[in-house]
């Protein structure tokens, strides 16, 4: 008996990144990645002692000893009451349910669409993760929109229902895209993968105008901390609905992996990080105020108590100083003299993600990019992010552009930027022979 199950399908974004990166140079020791969907700036010293010693109470107490062992009560209580401040929203405890981060938020999400026979319609570029779903669960991609909200109609047949995506700010641009104008869609999911940037409009005040007024019976938010904190592996994230369809969805999953979703940790760092944000949308000298109303809403929710005002203001702090990596690295691909330029109406106002175009065409982008990973300059263009290589020339036609990370230490920046520019007019060779000659520069350590 064969036992052999054929490979699942796959998005187009995700067969283009493998191909990209076959025969790629892969030693860390001789390779530079310019744009890695990973926040390079190490993680607060002060948020690491905090959630070390949660968990060390966690596993002290019993919390973590048994599967249906003892858990926080009263989390979902208290992030209603400290998001919906800070969005000015009404919600309720039982419009929140906590996920193990944002991608298994979005593809629970999409599960659910694809279910209810639910369209989709994805702005582009986007994260790799709602058009590898949509291929998943079988949720057609009815349409892809631009920044600046014009439209790509797929091939597919229409749908009963559809659902329009915002990613606000988009995770890889940065910018704050423009829906596209179309009849009212029958569901709405907005994913917020970061909310830290390094200059714009204030992130709070963006977030605060797209959900006002916004029916949360057919319409889900997203909201995760692992990119702002610098912690991924945390996985830590809420989806903010009150479609009863859904939550029962994501009830029901919750039900089949039982212990593998309890996560006592993460729920108590999504509070933290929503108190956080309230401390650094606001003036510093109402930090006292801000952090001492998150620490009463955690107490009277009987939940573990939430870091002191001096330890709220250093990682404030540190926070700023992420910010600062941001505009500095920004500033540097936006030089007249960088093989880069920024692109009108998609300026990065938060997250460390930027969208930048080629000065310099090449005749085959694709290929060139190939070319680039074997000599160890490692990139990610257009077609891996999301949506199809038809749609990629419908939207952007003869667009040669390239995602930057922002987070990335100085130096490996302005590395890879006078790399890419060597590689942009064909001096492979020069300056393959330049890195033999001298030693190969290590990266710091950023994690």
């Amino acid at each position: 008996m064969d036992d052999t199950a054929p490979a699942p399908a796959q998005a187009d974004c995700l067969t283009a990144f493998a191909a990209l990166r076959d025969g790629a140079d892969s030693d860390p020791e001789t390779t530079l990645e310019l744009g890695e969907g990973c926040n390079r700036f190490p993680p607060s010293p002060d948020l690491a002692r905090y959630l070390s010693a949660l968990l060390d109470r966690f596993i002290r107490d019993g919390t973590l000893s048994a599967y249906a062992g003892r858990r926080p009560a009263g989390t979902r209580g208290a992030m209603a009451e400290l998001l919906g401040s800070h969005v000015d929203m009404h919600l309720d405890a039982s419009d929140i349910f906590f996920t193990r981060g944002g991608t298994e938020a979005i593809n629970l999400t999409i599960a659910h669409l694809a279910e209810t026979g639910h369209g989709l319609v994805l702005p582009l570029p986007n994260y790799y993760a709602f058009d590898q779903s949509a291929v998943r669960w079988g949720a057609p991609v009815t349409v892809y929109y631009r920044h600046d909200g014009a439209l790509h109609h797929t091939r597919t047949a229409p749908t009963p229902r559809t659902c329009l995506v915002e990613v606000l700010p988009n995770g890889v641009t940065g910018a704050r895209h423009v829906p596209p104008e179309q009849p009212r869609p029958d569901f709405t999911l907005i994913d917020i993968p970061f909310q830290i940037g390094a200059e714009g409009s204030q992130p709070a005040a963006i977030l605060r105008d797209r959900v006002h007024g916004l029916d949360l019976e057919t319409a889900a938010l997203i909201l995760t901390a692992s990119k702002d904190l610098s912690l991924p592996g945390l996985r830590a994230a809420i989806v903010v609905t009150r479609n009863k369809a859904l939550l029962g969805h994501l009830g029901r999953d919750r039900f089949e992996r039982m212990a593998m979703t309890g996560d006592p940790v993460g729920e108590i760092a999504m509070l933290h990080y929503v108190s956080l944000l309230a401390v650094a949308d606001a003036p510093s000298e109402q930090t006292g105020k801000l952090v001492q109303i998150a620490q009463d809403c955690a107490h009277r929710a009987k939940l573990p108590a939430l870091p002191d005002e001096e330890t709220f203001r250093r990682i404030r702090g540190h926070l700023a100083s992420m910010s600062e990596r941001f505009r500095r690295n920004a500033l540097a691909f936006e030089d007249p003299r960088s093989p880069l330029q920024p692109i009108t109406g998609l300026e990065p106002a938060t997250g460390y993600s930027a969208f930048a175009e080629l000065r310099a065409p090449q005749e085959d982008f694709l290929q060139w990019v190939a070319r680039c990973g074997r000599s160890g300059l490692r990139l990610n263009p257009t077609v891996v992010h999301g949506g199809t290589t038809t749609a990629w020339e419908a939207l952007y036609p003869n667009g040669q552009l390239l995602r930057i990370n922002l987070s990335e230490e100085p130096a490996a920046i302005d590395r890879g930027l006078r790399l890419l520019g060597c590689y942009a007019t064909g001096q492979f060779r020069a300056e393959l022979e330049a890195r033999r000659e001298v030693p190969h520069e290590k990266k710091g350590a950023t994690r």
